[in-house]
């Protein structure tokens, strides 16, 4: 980049725009430049300076829970906040995502370059690059642990890539770093094609597998590293998204190519990549089985009985929070997991001091929308619209609970009927004017809070601050031992999912009916993995109960049928874990489920009847443009042959 007077500020933009893409790392102890080689022998000369840089290889990972940067968790439709800034944590850029403010200018959350709140992931790709390069140089490392060092630094690489076309769509296969002596023209990357981009990430998982431990050992310092399930696990995942609609044949892309004039995305659906996806799910549960993997299940170790309710709760709301839990086949991060809890955290009583509500519980800003509470079953396992049994046409009037509703809701309260009759995991993941809260200082269910939401009351809006725009909060993701009342304040982190067994579990069934739609019938291993599922939901099989309590008793024995129940049923199971908007995108169903005036009940009234009316909060226009993120402006006049996202 020193070559001739003549082109010095042009080579100098290239320069920057290595910088931009992350070919340069950005981490304290390598500065990787001409001058300055010795500094990348020293990273290499023994195993504890090798094991700080692999440790920097994985600081790349997105921090999964963490509002503000992780677009799962509110950039679709599952929550909103009363304000831009309610939650004063990352001034809410994924928020302004939500509200349409994403721009080509100064990207928001922008993991292309590592600003905004983003993380620079092309840094972390190109670490991943210098260290598989350089690791086998470390004089005091074991073989084992090169290999196994090198693998995991592949499987970091493989789903960065993921991470960024899931985001992007086309993106720069980075297989080897650039040098910086590399001409003008080597420096000038380009967008690679969708499916070369799948299949080079698989490559390197494939190569990586057999040299991953099956478990992780030393569980106090290793925890998070990348095992054997969870790279078969994210393998999966890519190939399930490789097969979705969005990326397989979605011909709203035809007119988006590169400089030879050829899609980014194919133009022909393959069915075959649903054969893929479930051929690699059923490998990626087989191998988290053999290494002790399974459906979390709640055990009551104190001395206080407990209700079978309560104890069924509990699973269904502990598979989230209950730390380096068996179900959990990779997850990581965790110093955005206070905050999260801060923000779903609902105030419990009146008496909290101002710095109790401020620093310890923000009343539940964090509100899951009304979309999210109408989306799990009736008691009967069904959807509300297609129990025979249940009154949809009356769900926003209200009922009184009674004693034998009291493990839910509060007995005498009056609540919405919608709150009444319905399948556990409502009550695991949601909480609600009336609803009980179990834990936060109460173990035993029989003496538990019991939330009073409506305007002035404890849970309720109280001022112009610091309350739940929805009149909804995410129980699920608040740990039930944490103590939030004003003698005794401490929050425990969890590490928040990437990938469980029971998104695997329905994963497979997905693909599996995908793949299997020409037969005519639903394979019988779709009926068994998402009734392993709901089994722990405490709900009858999905044949039974469509069979006794649905309108249309044959809905799952078809293609058509099974694929909107498996696709429902992962919008429950994993209800507030940062799936939903992903899976709503790659079932290229935004636009019918982003378009949406976000609903909630009035929370600035005191009375029932008037506090139980709709209200809506936001009427979001969503753009096809925002199903691929922009590149930044900058980017694309220093190389032109990125090519813009459409629409941006």
């Amino acid at each position: 980049v020193r070559s001739s007077a003549a082109s010095d500020v042009y080579k100098r933009q290239i320069f920057n725009f290595l910088l931009l893409l992350g070919f340069l790392s950005g981490c304290d102890y390598l500065d990787i430049v001409p001058d300055n080689l010795p500094t990348l022998e020293m990273a290499f000369n023994n195993k504890s300076s090798a094991e700080r840089f692999l440790f920097t290889c994985y600081s790349f990972v997105p921090e999964h829970g963490k509002i503000g940067t992780d677009p799962g968790m509110d950039v679709g439709d599952e929550v909103w906040y009363y304000s831009d800034n309610s939650a004063d944590y990352s001034n809410k850029t994924t928020f302004w995502i939500a509200k349409g403010m994403q721009n080509s200018n100064e990207p928001l959350v922008d993991y292309w370059n590592g600003t905004q709140w983003g993380k620079a992931m092309f840094v972390g790709i190109r670490d991943c690059n210098v260290f598989i390069e350089n690791i086998d140089k470390v004089p005091d490392l074991s073989a084992y642990d090169k290999e196994t060092w090198k693998a995991e630094a592949k499987v970091l690489k493989a789903f960065y890539h993921f991470w960024m076309m899931r985001m992007y769509g086309p993106i720069p296969i980075i297989k080897e770093n650039i040098p910086v002596s590399a001409g003008e023209d080597e420096v000038r990357v380009v967008r690679d094609k969708i499916d070369d981009i799948v299949t080079y990430i698989v490559s390197l998982i494939d190569e990586s597998v057999e040299y991953l431990p099956l478990n992780i050992q030393n569980e106090a310092a290793e925890m998070g590293r990348i095992t054997r399930p969870a790279a078969k696990a994210i393998k999966a995942k890519i190939l399930a998204f490789a097969a979705s609609p969005f990326f397989n044949g979605n011909l709203d892309y035809a007119n988006f190519k590169n400089a030879e004039g050829e899609p980014f995305f194919n133009q022909v659906y393959d069915n075959e990549k649903w054969a893929k996806a479930a051929d690699a799910c059923l490998e990626a549960i087989q191998c988290a089985e053999e290494a002790g993997h399974g459906l979390y299940e709640f055990v009551n170790m104190s001395s206080t009985q407990l209700s079978d309710e309560t104890i069924l709760s509990l699973s269904n709301r502990c598979k989230v929070t209950e730390r380096w839990n068996k179900e959990l086949v990779w997850g990581c991060g965790q110093s955005g997991i206070r905050d999260l809890q801060v923000l779903c955290q609902p105030w419990l009583e009146s008496n909290y001091s101002s710095d109790d509500r401020y620093h310890n519980a923000r009343n539940g800003t964090f509100a899951p929308t009304l979309a999210v509470a109408e989306t799990f079953y009736t008691k009967n396992g069904v959807p509300m619209d297609e129990d025979k049994n249940y009154d949809y046409s009356k769900r926003y009037t209200t009922q009184v609970a009674t004693e034998a509703d009291k493990y839910y809701i509060q007995p005498g309260y009056t609540t919405a009927k919608l709150h009444f009759d319905r399948e556990p995991r409502f009550y695991a993941t949601l909480g609600f004017d009336g609803s009980s809260w179990y834990g936060i200082g109460k173990m035993d269910d029989n003496d538990m809070w019991y939330l009073q939401a409506k305007a002035k009351q404890a849970s309720g809006k109280r001022g112009n601050t610091l309350y739940s725009i929805t009149g909804y909060f995410a129980k699920k993701l608040v740990r039930y031992q944490n103590a939030m009342v004003p003698a005794s304040i401490q929050i425990e982190t969890y590490p928040f999912p990437i990938i469980r067994l029971a998104d695997l579990y329905l994963l497979y069934a997905e693909a599996l009916n995908e793949a299997k739609k020409e037969e005519g019938t639903v394979p019988e291993d779709c009926y068994t993995y998402i009734d392993k599922v709901r089994a722990r939901a405490g709900l009858k099989g999905v044949k039974d109960s469509w069979r006794l309590y649905a309108n249309d008793a044959n809905k799952p024995n078809t293609y058509e049928g099974f694929q909107t129940i498996v696709r429902k049923e992962r919008m429950i199971e994993l209800a507030l874990e940062g799936q939903r908007f992903w899976d709503i995108r790659r079932w290229n169903l935004a636009n019918q489920y982003f378009n949406k005036s976000l609903q909630g009940w009035d929370i600035n009234q005191s009375e029932t009847n008037e506090y139980y009316k709709l209200n809506t909060y936001f009427i979001r226009n969503y753009e096809d443009r925002e199903n691929l993120w922009p590149l930044k402006d900058y980017d694309c006049i220093v190389n032109p042959k990125l090519v813009q996202n459409p629409g941006w």
